[in-house]
């Protein structure tokens, strides 16, 4: 299964009941279906991702140890749908319609308004699918009539998602990733081919920490396979709250600007004012405001360190005239090397020179809020091993998102 794909709802319903109720004749009683067709749907779904997940003999039939991990997967993609339903109808919606949408809906329809999210237009989205534009059409509207909302608007280029649609496809994701990453702890073929760990750096992180955590992880499972993503934080954010990738690591913003993200700390790595070795600012013992009265700073673009520098001028009372802006750090550093210019950059990045070509200037500190290096992850995120593996190597500690792992099923015995 592929991470952007949504799970036959029907079948894993099915495996849910049984795994909770740990008989499959109570989950028959539950579903109101009969036993056998208990039997034929968890057995369709055992076919679906080649793995057994219920061993079976004389006495009846029982949880292995992969039917147990894949259903703590199960129940919490159950969960984190019925939420995203209730997020959508209301929170005052009554517990026995909530039930009832989430036990109606099917893949179909979750499948269709994930499609429409990603494609963000209704052609792609079709294409996406392999199915005519009005099959996704009639499968959103089915969903508007039984959630009772509205989910897309007429546009020129036909029907596209509202806000409340966009969010609602965003958690839809989230929840069918719980899937996609039971199929990778239990080693199910249907997992081939996707990451089992996605890596969002921020351009100022800390590379050498990250590079050997990276190494623990991948050499703990050469199965698995290990997506590095760098960019801007605001960019790394949106995929993380989409669910592109799993954790993003380099300075915190102490909060996150979003509520479903929480952030985790690691340790301190401060700002300072970077230039070339031998810059003739670094034969003061200490820079006081009015040495640097006449330096160019390269000026980042946005983002922390473009904070940073304003305020410092501003405290400092320096008038600054700069010529460059620019956010992307081969350049700055490039430029810092070749002349008298200045920058912000983190004190790791000086440390971390192996030609020991760039310093920091003699400065007390840099005026700024306590700088953290970190990692930020979703507030639901509940990592598999072999994501853990790599939060402990780089941390050395607790799982970063504070949270308790779901206990796993117990086995049943009919």
């Amino acid at each position: 299964m592929d991470r952007s794909d949504f799970p036959d709802l029907k079948k894993l319903r099915t495996f849910d009941a049984a795994a909770r109720l740990g008989s499959l004749v109570a989950a028959a009683q539950e579903l109101r279906i009969s036993q056998p067709a208990v039997t034929y749907l968890i057995g369709r779904l055992e076919t679906e991702i080649g793995v057994r997940l219920l061993d079976r003999d004389p006495h009846g039939s029982h949880l292995n140890a992969k039917g147990r991990a894949f259903a703590g997967r199960a129940r919490r993609f159950l969960d984190l749908l019925r939420t995203a339903v209730e997020d959508c109808v209301g929170r005052s919606s009554a517990d026995r319609r909530l039930t009832a949408i989430c036990d109606r809906m099917t893949q179909t329809q979750c499948r269709s308004m994930t499609a429409l999210w990603r494609a963000d237009d209704l052609r792609s989205a079709a294409l996406q699918l392999r199915v005519n534009r009005q099959a996704i059409v009639k499968a959103v509207r089915s969903l508007e009539t039984l959630m009772d909302v509205v989910l897309v608007e007429p546009t020129p280029a036909g029907p596209s998602l509202n806000a409340q649609g966009r969010e609602f496809s965003r958690k839809l994701t989230l929840a069918a990733q719980e899937i996609a990453a039971g199929l990778q702890i239990i080693g199910s073929d249907r997992a081939l081919g996707t990451h089992g760990l996605r890596v969002g750096a921020l351009v100022l992180s800390p590379r050498l920490p990250l590079a050997e955590a990276i190494h623990a992880c991948a050499g703990s499972d050469p199965r698995q396979s290990i997506e590095i993503v760098e960019g801007a934080y605001e960019e790394l954010a949106v995929l993380l709250r989409s669910g592109s990738i799993d954790v993003i690591f380099g300075a915190l913003r102490d909060p996150p600007p979003f509520a479903d993200l929480t952030e985790s700390r690691l340790y301190e790595d401060p700002y300072v004012i970077a230039c070339r070795r031998g810059h003739p600012l670094t034969a003061h013992k200490r820079i006081k405001p009015q040495d640097l009265v006449g330096s160019e700073f390269i000026i980042a673009t946005a983002g922390l360190r473009h904070d940073v520098l304003q305020r410092l001028l501003k405290e400092w009372k320096i008038a600054a005239s700069p010529q460059i802006h620019t956010n992307w750090l081969p350049t700055i550093t490039a430029l810092l090397k070749s002349s008298d210019r200045l920058a912000i950059l983190s004190q790791w990045h000086i440390d971390a020179d192996g030609a020991h070509e760039l310093q920091a200037l003699p400065i007390t500190e840099v005026p700024h809020d306590t700088r953290w290096v970190g990692l930020t992850t979703r507030a639901s995120w509940w990592p598999t091993p072999f994501q853990d593996r790599f939060i402990e190597a780089l941390s050395h500690g607790p799982n970063p998102s504070g949270q308790q792992q779901p206990t796993e099923t117990t086995s049943f015995i009919d």
